[in-house]
């Protein structure tokens, strides 16, 4: 990878349905090489995914929160399974420390999280305890580093 490649990737973090063309515009380079490099970048697996990201709130979906679960050692694999299908889940991430997985997740409001607390979280067996941390306020939420 080159700093050429970094500018296709920035600029496809920046907006995944840019076309070839307009990244051959914005970097300078000809179309058929940005096509190259896209290829090389999609085969080689450095892109994972093109995709798109919802305006939560306009969805309704106006709470963002973190729990951070412990679990038992018996039925842990299970549990992370359960947990990671669950759609109010977005991320799910084993951490070293005090707790075992960190959540993000995202819901409506208290009611629909203390719903997926009480009745989904908490209702796997091997989750011992949860913990809750509410966001206030994003200042800054990226799916990718970028290069600039």
């Amino acid at each position: 990878m080159d700093n050429t490649d970094f500018k296709i990737l920035d600029e496809l973090a920046t907006n995944s349905r840019i076309s070839g063309a307009d990244i051959a515009r914005k970097i300078h380079l000809s179309l058929p090489a940005v096509t190259e490099r896209l290829r090389k970048l999609d085969k080689s697996g450095v892109i994972e995914q093109y995709t798109v990201r919802f305006n939560s709130e306009m969805l309704g979906l106006k709470l963002l929160a973190f729990v951070q679960v412990w679990l038992e050692h018996a039925g842990a694999s299970k549990a992370r399974l359960y947990l990671t299908e669950l759609p109010e889940v977005l991320e799910c991430h084993h951490i070293a420390g005090d707790y075992d997985l960190l959540l993000k997740v995202l819901v409506k409001d208290t009611g629909e999280l203390e719903e997926l607390l009480s009745n989904k979280i908490k209702g796997s067996p091997a989750v011992t305890r949860t913990s809750t941390t509410i966001v206030m306020s994003t200042y800054k939420e990226d799916i990718n580093i970028r290069s600039k």
